[in-house]
């Protein structure tokens, strides 16, 4: 997790739950002080019911949270005993979660991009992740597509931005609340790839498994004399490979190939012997 700013009465949150629309999720909180840190297990809980979005914060005293539309639109939020409902903006697509502290100093912020139903927005989501909404900013590249998630065992890329500059040759962290932990560093681009950790405990070959867990991407950055402490969250689940067999699937297409061919040439043979 990172640690923002290491001030002992400041960690905003380490993830964000989601409830609501979400049929399963994982939120991990942390405790730090400048001497240390202690992490919780996580604490996951599955959610069937229709309501609103809400997503779980921790000591955000003093936080702005800021609700960004497909079409850039913004909203400010403001978070009730730990918790932001997102309201309905009656658009579809990605809409971003934006948390920022600012110390004078330093400015913790973190995003969050989750995809909200309604009617067609007519929006590309790059309009809404190219723009900037704080900023040092962890960008996805690109986001998921609508249905879809990151999956464990998947590879995902990123982007490091400074305002509009990507940041190059620059380190990032890639964690989870199950525990795992990777150290990148961006290319010449300011993109980074990571493959998403498979770390979820107990899980049966060949079973269904649709926990899902948090991951933060993060990365610091220093200009003008302000500490920038960036964080992007996300759900990834548990990957169908577990239960999806690939060289299998690839068998059977094969087999109904085969089959079809061979079916195809004895009815145009039956055709051509009738027509005699």
């Amino acid at each position: 997790m990172i640690w923002l700013n290491y001030r002992p009465a400041l960690v905003m949150f380490t993830a964000l739950v989601v409830s609501g629309w979400s049929s399963g999720m994982a939120s991990a909180q942390t405790q730090g002080a400048a001497g240390g840190a202690e992490k919780k297990p996580p604490a996951q809980a599955m959610q069937h019911n229709r309501g609103p979005k809400r997503l779980a914060l921790s000591n955000a005293d003093g936080a702005v949270v800021t609700l960004w539309k497909p079409d850039l639109g913004k909203r400010e939020l403001e978070p009730k005993m730990g918790m932001i409902t997102l309201p309905p903006t009656g658009v579809d697509n990605y809409h971003a979660i934006v948390v920022e502290r600012d110390w004078g100093d330093s400015v913790d912020a973190i995003v969050r991009y989750e995809y909200m139903r309604g009617k067609p927005s007519g929006e590309s989501p790059r309009k809404l992740t190219s723009a900037v909404k704080t900023p040092v900013e962890v960008v996805p590249d690109p986001l998921p597509r609508e249905h879809h998630r990151y999956y464990s065992r998947a590879e995902a890329a990123f982007i490091l931005r400074y305002r509009d500059q990507v940041l190059a040759n620059h380190p990032v962290v890639l964690q989870t609340s199950n525990g795992s932990s990777v150290n990148g560093v961006s290319d010449s681009e300011g993109r980074v790839v990571f493959q998403i950790p498979d770390d979820f405990s107990d899980v049966v070959p060949g079973e269904r498994d649709q926990r899902g867990a948090e991951l933060s991407v993060s990365t610091e950055y220093q200009a003008e004399g302000v500490q920038y402490n960036s964080v992007l969250t996300a759900e990834y689940r548990v990957s169908p490979e577990h239960w999806q067999s690939k060289p299998w699937g690839v068998a059977v297409a094969g087999i109904g190939f085969v089959f079809g061919g061979f079916l195809t040439r004895r009815i145009a043979r039956h055709k051509k012997g009738g027509a005699k």
